[in-house]
C-alpha cells in the first residue's frame, strides 16, 4: 500500500484516517485507503497502479447507492470521484451535455436550468447522488414512464478499464448509430467492469407547467384498469404512481399529505403547456370515473414538489424490495403482498411505478439489531414474495436491508441462463479481478 501511495500523482488526495475509512465502508467492509483524484488522467493512473499491485478497487461517488447488492469480499482502495465534478459542455441548441461523473445530479440540474433544460432523471437523494453512481446503478424515478431510464438518455461514456486505459463509447450527438452500443454494458454494471468518469446526455426542455392529479379507489383492480386505459390513451402522463394504504399512511405521518385511509391512490403527473394540461386533467377525470374513482384532488407548485419529493424518499427506507412484473399482473401482486404481510405479521408500504410494472415494498417495524426470529420471519416473507413474482414472470431483489440479512438471503435472487455470459464478460474485461467482487449478481 505504501508503494502504491508513493506512485500516485501529487494532486491525488490519499486518506487512511480511520474515520474516513469507516465512512466509506460498505456493509461493514472497510477499505485500506481512500484516494480522490483531481482529473480523469489521475484516476486512470490510480486504477493502473491498483492492478499492478494486485489490489481490489471500488469506485465511489456520493455513496447513496452503496447499500445495493451483496457484501463485498474485500476492499483495498476506494476511488472517490467527487473532485471530477464539472459540466464540461452544454450544447443547448442540440439539447446535449457532457459532464464528469462526480457532479451531483442536483448541481447538474441547477446549471442546465440556467438555459431552460434538464436531465430527465429523478431518483431519490439528488443532492448527494453523483452522475457516476446514478449510471452505475441505473437509478431512476417516477418520471421514467415518459423519459425512460439512464440507458435511454446516455449517448456516450468515457470509462477507465482495469488496466488504466481510458475508453470512449457512443458519441456526443443524439443520432449516433455507428458501432456497438457499449454504453449499456456499463450502465447498471455496479462498477464491476470499469469506472465511469464522463457521460454525454440528451436533454429535455424544462416544462412550462406541471400538475398532479390524485385519485382514490377502493379496489386495486380498478386503479390498474385506469392505468391501462391511460396507457392506451393519447393523454401521455409523465408519471403514474400507485400507493397502497401503508404508503398513504407514511405520507401522512412524514409529510402531512392527507390521502384516503383505506383503499388505494393513483398519483398522475402531467407537464407541458398549461392549456393542454387542463384538458388532460379533465379527460383523466372522465376516464377514471369509468373505473369507479372515488375522489380526486389536484396539486400544484410547492405542494406538488413536496409530494413528489416525499414519494421518492419513501423508496429509500431501511428495508426495501424492488419487484419488476408485467403491468397486467400488478394488481394481483398487490394482493399477494397483503396476504404475505398478514401471514408473517409484517407492516408494509408499497408504491408502484404503475405504468412500468415496477413495485417498491417497504417493510416497517423491524428493530435493529434484528433478532434470529425476525431474520427468519423476514427471510420467509422475502422468499414467498420472490416466488410469487417468479410465478407471475417477474423478479424480486432486496434493494436495502441490514448487512446481517444479506448473509442469510441472496439479495439478487437466483441467476438465470444469461449469467454465464455475464461471467465471460467479467473474465474478459477484468481478468485480474481489479474491481471489487461480491456486490453484483452471482457474486461478480
Amino acid at each position: 500500500m505504501d508503494d502504491l501511495a508513493s506512485n500516485l500523482a501529487l494532486e491525488t488526495e490519499v486518506q487512511t484516517d480511520k474515520a474516513v475509512l469507516q465512512a466509506c465502508a460498505v456493509d461493514g467492509v472497510e477499505p485500506r485507503m481512500v484516494v480522490t483524484p483531481a482529473s480523469v488522467q489521475e484516476a486512470a493512473h490510480v486504477v493502473a497502479e491498483v492492478r499492478r499491485n494486485g489490489l481490489q478497487l471500488l469506485p465511489r461517488g456520493g455513496g447513496t447507492r452503496l447499500h445495493l447488492g451483496g457484501v463485498p469480499q474485500h476492499i483495498d482502495i476506494v476511488l472517490n470521484t467527487t473532485r471530477l465534478s464539472r459540466l464540461l459542455e452544454h450544447e443547448a441548441p442540440d439539447l446535449t451535455c457532457r459532464v464528469e461523473a462526480g457532479i451531483t445530479l442536483a448541481e447538474l440540474q441547477r446549471q442546465l436550468a440556467q438555459k431552460g433544460q434538464q436531465l430527465a432523471l429523478d431518483p431519490p437523494d439528488e443532492e448527494q447522488t453523483t452522475i457516476g453512481g446514478l449510471l452505475a446503478s441505473n437509478a431512476s424515478g417516477p418520471r421514467r414512464l415518459r423519459y425512460g431510464t439512464a440507458r435511454d438518455l446516455v449517448i456516450g461514456l468515457r470509462t477507465i478499464q482495469p488496466n488504466g486505459e481510458i475508453s470512449q463509447s457512443g458519441g456526443r450527438v443524439v443520432k449516433n448509430v455507428a458501432g456497438y452500443d457499449l454504453n449499456k454494458l456499463y450502465i447498471g454494471s455496479f462498477g464491476t467492469l470499469g469506472v465511469i468518469v464522463e457521460a454525454n446526455f440528451k436533454l429535455h426542455p424544462l416544462p412550462p407547467a406541471e400538475r398532479t392529479l390524485l385519485l382514490a379507489y377502493s379496489e386495486v383492480e380498478e386503479a390498474m384498469q385506469t392505468v391501462s386505459a391511460l396507457l392506451r390513451s393519447p393523454l401521455g402522463p409523465t408519471a403514474i404512481e400507485l400507493l397502497d394504504r401503508g404508503a398513504m399512511n407514511r405520507l401522512l405521518r412524514r409529510a402531512g399529505f392527507q390521502l384516503p385511509a383505506q383503499g388505494y391512490a393513483l398519483a398522475i403527473h402531467y407537464e407541458g403547456n398549461i392549456r393542454v394540461i387542463n384538458r388532460q386533467i379533465d379527460d383523466t377525470y372522465l376516464l377514471a370515473r369509468q373505473y369507479n374513482a372515488l375522489i380526486g384532488d389536484e396539486l400544484e407548485e410547492k405542494e406538488q414538489l413536496a409530494f413528489w419529493k416525499s414519494i421518492r424518499q419513501l423508496l429509500s427506507e431501511k428495508f426495501t424490495c424492488a419487484v419488476s412484473l408485467p403491468i397486467a399482473d400488478v394488481a394481483r401482486y398487490f394482493q399477494l403482498i397483503e396476504a404475505v404481510s398478514q401471514r408473517h405479521n409484517l407492516e408494509t408500504a408499497t408504491i408502484a411505478h404503475a405504468g412500468n410494472g415496477i413495485l417498491f415494498i417497504e417493510i416497517e417495524g423491524i428493530a435493529e439489531p434484528m433478532s434470529d426470529n425476525d431474520q427468519q420471519r423476514l427471510a420467509e416473507a422475502v422468499e414467498a414474495l420472490r416466488l410469487s413474482a417468479r410465478e407471475l414472470r417477474g423478479h424480486l431483489i432486496v434493494e436495502r436491508c441490514p448487512t446481517s440479512f444479506k448473509h442469510r438471503v441472496d439479495v439478487w435472487g437466483a441467476t438465470n441462463k444469461d449469467f454465464a455470459l455475464m461471467q465471460r464478460l467479467k473474465q474478459q474485461l477484468d481478468p485480474d479481478g481489479t474491481f471489487v467482487k461480491g456486490r453484483f449478481l452471482g457474486g461478480l
